[in-house]
């Protein structure tokens, strides 16, 4: 298969393009990337060409007739689960183990479930808490936001529990990682300075993502970024990191 090209946005605020980078990346497979500014004019014709919503992430491959184009982060990771990697994405195991053991089976419905809750739900986090990599900021949360702090920990202790101190969710890599990945990145920016307590096993989740080497490439690259998107700063801004940051 000819190697698809991923088109994603900037990489301090595009949370969507951060989770499908990242699966791609965890199941090593192979992909180039195509990073365009959001909201930005030079945009809109690569939009135009690959994405039928006008939004990233998209993956594509293919010429004329046979190109495929994916749209939609949970899209894209259905597609590359079908054809892109040997392993389950929904286990992070390889897919003839996935298949025949039944509690496997349990972990990869879980995963599908608490994937498609962030996916289609968590409205109050996800617009009071945008990703920004390269700030420390201070909100004032309301009850929804709250809400789905809460939730968003009893799903880590419930996936954390009886596991290493050091594991993922599902202790191999998985897609439910790769989709909670911007929700630790905005807990970075935000939990601390505006008073929002986190449990031990959600501080203990967080640091193991914030070493996971793929997140601390993109962090790295997002803090290379020097583009300020009004539309996608939140709260009050304390202190900046990177290039801004000087």
């Amino acid at each position: 298969m000819q190697k698809p090209l991923l088109i994603i946005g900037n990489k301090n605020y595009s949370s969507w393009s951060l989770r499908a980078w990242l699966l791609l990346k965890a199941f090593n497979i192979d992909f180039d990337e195509q990073l365009i500014e959001l909201f930005h004019p030079s945009a809109t014709p690569i939009l135009n060409e690959h994405a039928p919503t006008g939004k990233v992430p998209v993956l594509v491959y293919g010429q004329d007739d046979e190109k495929v184009t994916v749209w939609d982060t949970l899209a894209i990771a259905i597609h590359a689960n079908d054809y892109s990697t040997d392993l389950d994405i929904w286990t992070g195991l390889s897919k003839s183990v996935a298949e025949t053991n039944t509690s496997t089976r349990i972990n990869s419905a879980y995963c599908q479930s608490i994937i498609a809750e962030m996916h289609s739900g968590l409205m109050g986090i996800r617009s009071e808490m945008p990703m920004n990599i390269r700030a420390i900021a201070r909100i004032q949360p309301s009850n929804a936001c709250l809400n789905d702090i809460a939730r968003i920990e009893e799903i880590f202790a419930d996936c954390l529990k009886n596991r290493s101190t050091d594991s993922y969710l599902f202790g191999h890599f998985t897609a439910a990682d790769a989709f909670f990945a911007p929700v630790v990145l905005r807990l970075q920016t935000y939990a601390d300075t505006s008073d929002i307590v986190l449990k031990s096993t959600t501080k203990q989740y967080c640091e193991t993502m914030l070493n996971n080497p793929h997140i601390q490439a993109w962090i790295d690259s997002a803090l290379k970024e020097t583009r300020v998107i009004k539309e996608d700063e939140a709260g009050e801004i304390l202190s900046l990191n990177g290039v801004l940051g000087h």
